[in-house]
């Protein structure tokens, strides 16, 4: 099983007292990604609960069957729509992927 893990730093117009304004709509188009995109089998999108200068405000977390998923994933519709949306929102990114059982 292959795990992709995204941090996203955002911009100051996307925070609200520190907090993700556009939460929900980041939440609604990642859940909307599962059933959809071939071999992905977990979707998580969290807000940081303890912001600050040093820590990342968004976290996504997957988990796909395959290598050969996570490549499908990258490009598929429903994800370029997600990363469209985020993308728009941040400042940094940071991933992560590895395999574990």
């Amino acid at each position: 099983m292959i795990h992709h893990v995204v941090f996203w730093k955002l911009k100051p117009e996307a925070l609200e007292g520190g907090r993700v304004r556009d939460l929900a709509q980041v939440r609604e188009l990642g859940a909307a990604m599962l059933g959809v995109v071939p071999g992905l089998l977990h979707v998580e999108v969290h807000a940081n609960a303890m912001p600050g200068n040093d820590a990342s405000d968004l976290a996504l977390f997957t988990r796909l069957e395959s290598w050969e998923a996570l490549q499908g994933y990258e490009v598929h519709p429903a994800h370029v729509k997600f990363r469209a949306l985020v993308g728009a929102l941040r400042t940094e990114r940071r991933g992560f992927d590895y395999e574990a059982p």
